[in-house]
């Protein structure tokens, strides 16, 4: 068997056990937080935080796993990911605990993403990436569909202590197969502002265009408990919808961002579905995420098309880098002035206007080009 074709089979492994374990708690960490007493604040203030050390830890985590190994940080984050589940367990609604809290999970965030995007942009063909990538996709989604539901079943019936110990095996195991790929280590030095220059500017705007959902995802389901249901059975099945209509739009339409990008088109359907989750009923709940997941990955095939495809000459480290530090830096530069705002409502509204700014100007300066 060809040794890409092996270590595709061994990230895969490494996607469904590490996913499944980190959506047994992950998918409801601002639901959890909102049903121990935390303000809607407070948790834009954790959310900033975690973004705010994570523009520093990404520099970090890369300098340690170009000078070692990217198996250092995925295990230092794998074990922030650990402390943070017993720190969630035992939470205490002051600044200090969501200080130490948000850094453990910048921990966990930045260990886990570092080494996972750059094992994947490291397997990942350069052109014709479509079909690897929808592959992982199904993988990684069906880990969060069966994860979703069994996080909820524990999360509203018994306590969090038990998904504590189920994901923390999973995840030190998840490991193994990933220490198995192996790549080839580069001896360039990481030139940070070289590497920034040679970023092209419509990407900085796509990259973190796309970030911005991240945002969203974070905040909609407080709203949900808020407007429709405070249960984690309700996040988890919307969690579970989502994510079938992910595979269905992968199984079925994944093909068709191979020759052209749909990232204008889905941009657009997002903004308009972020909007009409603010008049949601709770009838129509499931059908609006059903059409969010369709329309979510639509953008995810057609952003990570851009980010495989144009990676130009810059080395796998540094065109990684970059691309984690234009994620926290945008999420962190969103939510300051969340802070300043005491309704929820008005919150989503103000991101979804800052996404729809950004593909305004995305849009501009790509008129005359074709988007690759």
């Amino acid at each position: 068997m060809d040794n890409k074709v092996l270590d595709k089979t061994k990230f895969n492994i490494f996607n469904f056990l590490s996913t499944f374990a980190r959506s047994l708690i992950e998918i409801f960490i601002a639901l959890y937080l909102f049903n121990n007493g935390f303000s809607i604040n407070a948790i834009i203030i954790f959310y900033l935080f975690e973004n705010f050390f994570s523009i520093f830890l990404s520099y970090i985590f890369v300098r340690i796993g170009k000078s070692f190994h990217y198996a250092i940080p995925m295990f230092i984050g794998i074990t922030a990911f650990i402390g943070l589940q017993f720190l969630l367990k035992n939470c205490h609604n002051t600044f200090y605990f969501i200080l130490l809290t948000s850094f453990i999970y910048a921990l966990y965030r930045r260990g886990y993403w570092v080494s996972r995007r750059f094992y994947i942009t490291n397997i990942m063909p350069k052109k014709k990436s479509s079909g690897s990538f929808s592959i992982m996709i199904v993988v990684g989604q069906l880990g969060s569909i069966f994860a979703g539901y069994l996080g909820s079943l524990c999360l509203d019936n018994l306590n969090i202590l038990y998904l504590t110990i189920i994901s923390s095996i999973l995840l030190l195991i998840s490991v193994i197969p990933l220490i198995l790929i192996k790549y080839e280590k580069t001896n360039e030095p990481i030139n940070l502002m070289d590497s920034i220059k040679k970023y092209k500017k419509p990407n900085y705007l796509a990259f973190s265009l796309y970030e911005l959902t991240n945002l969203l995802d974070f905040i909609f389901p407080i709203y949900i408990a808020i407007y429709i249901k405070n249960t984690y059975m309700m996040a988890g099945t919307i969690n579970a919808i989502s994510n079938i209509a992910v595979i269905i739009f992968v199984l079925l339409y994944g093909r068709i961002i191979k020759n052209k990008n749909y990232f204008v088109l889905s941009s657009i359907l997002l903004i308009m579905v972020s909007l009409s989750k603010l008049f949601m009923a709770n009838i129509f709940i499931l059908i609006i995420y059903f059409v969010d997941g369709l329309v979510k990955k639509m953008q995810n095939q057609s952003v990570n098309k851009i980010y495989f495809e144009n990676q130009g000459n810059m080395d796998y480290t540094h065109y990684n880098l970059v691309y984690q530090i234009i994620e926290s830096t945008i999420r962190t530069i969103v939510a300051i002035p969340l802070l300043f705002i005491n309704n929820l409502k008005v919150m989503i509204v103000v991101v979804i206007m800052v996404i729809t700014i950004e593909l305004i100007i995305y849009l501009i300066i790509k008129k005359d080009e074709v988007l690759n």
